[in-house]
């Protein structure tokens, strides 16, 4: 396996343990998990890119706006006490921050 990949596994691998040990409500640690299990795991990026390649002129494009919406769609999940937590506005951004770079690594692969 490529170190890209196994840096891009160790990130996802390392946001999930965060979620896992914020203390966030129920639904929205599961739609949290659930985005990082989509959208930081390189081989299930890649082959999303592929699909979508035959659809759309820019599947780059494509994922990185439906990642940008299913982010922002977790929110909906997140209580109060989830949302005023300054750590997790910034967890969020890094998590969008992962993901572009896989994207942009990816792309010129």
């Amino acid at each position: 396996m490529s170190d890209w990949i196994n840096y891009y596994e160790d990130n996802k691998q390392t946001a999930l343990m965060r979620i896992n040990n914020m203390a966030l409500s129920t639904g929205y640690s599961r739609e949290l998990n659930c985005w990082v299990n989509k959208y930081l795991d390189p081989f299930s990026v890649a082959r999303t890119i592929a699909e979508v390649r035959k659809e759309s002129p820019d599947p780059f494009f494509r994922i990185r706006m439906e990642a940008e919406k299913d982010l922002e769609f977790t929110l909906l999940r997140a209580n109060k006490r989830d949302r005023s937590d300054l750590d997790i506005i910034f967890f969020e951004s890094n998590l969008l921050l992962m993901f572009n770079l896989m994207l942009k690594h990816i792309r010129t692969a």
